[in-house]
């Protein structure tokens, strides 16, 4: 979106009802933890906030907030990001209110140090210089300038020192009704920089919305209004501190018609960051999540919706060999896990081999449980993490060439 911006890609959900313990109108404090949030991969109530602005001062709470970009920008001065926009930054596009930061876009001529006139100006405010996290729960509830009409581009995102990476939380355009969210990122193994995200053309929402995004090692799951809407995984997300940045602003492609209405507004509710708890998970262990990035697949492997030990769906894997693995993240070294899993072996497979879970990768030698049972049977794997070892694959198997089994609620537990 920014300096070499690849494509907008982006999503829209409208549904609006929150799954966060949170009201249409905010309490008086921040809630101390998200107890409560569903969507979320450990118990809410497990993540601590850290840091927020509720916004309900007279003026910009100047201990966390700063205007302007952190870096120079095409004049060196921090007051316009680069030629995709076509708005420069001005103090007086900001502004606090009824308990909300309001954003403005102006259509006014300003003209900058090495002489260009830009007929927009733009508010921008960044957490860069009082305010820097790595992983956690970033989250906003926002009200966007759709209404005003086409040539608007407002976001919620965050940046590390130097770029990417960039994590876009909200993003809008409000000329094509583009809706993004997503990671962009400089593969580990090099070659050309990539985006990691989704993206919508739909009516974007009219009303106060809550966008989010859970952050840990080797994982991202962004959210809106609760809603998980795009899901990142692998050893490319970023383990950087990042800051924030709001911004209303004017794109340059499709620049506002006559028609759009000026000044108009990027109205911020709040922002919040929780911390991460300091866990190893198994994403999508129970099979439920419409997620087949999760869990990487060799041979016949499939989620079906029949035959699960828990909820309505399960991981089915047929002889060939066949085989479905996780990687796992943030291990401590020396530690001691348990995988568990509950398995069944098929009616008509009985004899012709076992199914098992297992792990490897760890810093010691490969572990594994196996059954060959037609109902379902609890296997578990301990294992104690490598010195210097944070990371683990785990895996379900058929090794055999016949066959099918059923896999379902896979958890990671450290003893």
């Amino acid at each position: 979106m920014r300096n070499a911006f690849i494509g907008a890609l982006a999503i829209l959900i409208t549904s609006r009802t929150s799954t966060l313990v949170q009201a249409q109108t905010k309490p008086d404090e921040a809630p101390p933890t998200l107890d409560g949030a569903a969507f979320l991969t450990s118990p809410g109530k497990q993540w601590k906030l850290v840091w927020h602005d509720e916004f309900d001062g007279q003026s910009l709470d100047d201990s966390k907030w700063s205007i302007g970009l952190p870096w120079g920008g095409t004049d060196g001065t921090g007051r316009h990001h680069n030629d995709q926009y076509a708005s420069y930054i001005v103090d007086h596009d900001l502004e606090l209110a009824d308990g909300h930061l309001k954003l403005l876009t102006r259509r006014e001529d300003v003209t900058d140090k090495k002489g260009r006139v830009f007929h927009f100006t733009e508010g921008l405010i960044t957490t860069a210089r009082s305010f820097r996290h790595r992983y956690g729960y970033w989250e906003a509830r926002v009200k966007l300038p759709v209404e005003a009409g086409p040539g608007l581009w407002p976001a919620f995102w965050t940046l590390a020192e130097g770029w990417p990476p960039e994590m876009d939380i909200c993003e809008i355009w409000t000329g094509n009704n583009r809706s993004h969210q997503g990671l962009y990122y400089q593969p580990r193994e090099g070659g050309r920089q990539k985006w990691d995200d989704v993206t919508t053309h739909s009516p974007l929402p009219t009303g106060w919305t809550t966008y989010g995004m859970e952050w840990g090692s080797g994982y991202q799951i962004y959210n809106i209004d609760g809603h998980v809407t795009h899901r990142v995984y692998g050893d490319d997300v970023t383990g950087e501190k990042h800051y924030i940045l709001l911004n209303s602003g004017v794109e340059s492609e499709k620049p506002p018609p006559p028609t759009t209405v000026f000044p108009n507004i990027l109205a911020v509710d709040y922002v919040r960051v929780y911390e991460r708890p300091d866990v190893a998970i198994v994403h999508n262990g129970d099979f439920e999540q419409d997620d087949p990035r999760s869990w990487g697949r060799s041979g016949y492997v499939v989620q079906v919706d029949y035959g699960a030990h828990g909820g309505t769906h399960a991981l089915r894997i047929d002889g060939g060999p066949s085989v479905s693995e996780q990687k796992l993240y943030a291990l401590h070294p020396k530690a001691t896990y348990v995988l568990s899993g509950w398995v069944r072996v098929l009616s008509k497979a009985k004899g012709a081999g076992e199914a098992r879970i297992g792990v490897k990768s760890y810093g010691g030698d490969e572990k594994f449980a196996a059954t060959t049972r037609g109902d379902y049977e609890r296997l578990e794997v301990a294992f104690t993490a490598g010195a210097d070892a944070t990371t683990a694959i785990v895996y379900c198997s058929l090794p055999g060439k016949e066959g099918a089994a059923l896999f379902d609620d896979m958890t990671l537990q450290a003893k």
